[in-house]
């Protein structure tokens, strides 16, 4: 004789939104991250209307940034790198992808002009 034996699944999940874009301003892609930055830009060519730059890097850490055009027509481009090897760098691994809203910010101070 068999006895009755009673299975019981229980199902947990976390769900969020996606947000779409998935991205904002920037990504800056580790030496070895899962995956290359071709294969990054074709998926962010599909995914966002918005045209992103390529900066390649010869680092230890990072390969590759992805930073959005218009971004770069606020700030140049050897600036962005400054801050990314001097601010993003120490927090990375080389298998990571960091990705990133860039808010940047001005003071403008003007005088009345004299006629």
């Amino acid at each position: 004789m068999y006895k009755d034996i009673q299975n019981q699944i229980n199902i947990s999940a976390t769900l969020a939104q996606f947000p779409v874009p998935p991205l904002k301003d920037m990504l800056v892609l580790g030496k070895q991250s899962p995956i290359g930055c071709i294969a990054m830009r074709r998926a962010i060519e599909l995914l966002i209307k918005a045209p992103f730059e390529h900066i390649e890097f010869d680092d230890d850490v990072i390969s590759d940034i992805l930073v959005r055009q218009s971004l770069l027509l606020r700030i140049s481009q050897d600036t962005l790198i400054d801050f990314v090897i001097t601010q993003v760098k120490p927090l990375m691994n080389e298998d990571e992808i960091f990705h990133g809203e860039v808010e940047i910010s001005f003071q403008i101070n003007t005088s009345p002009c004299s006629h």
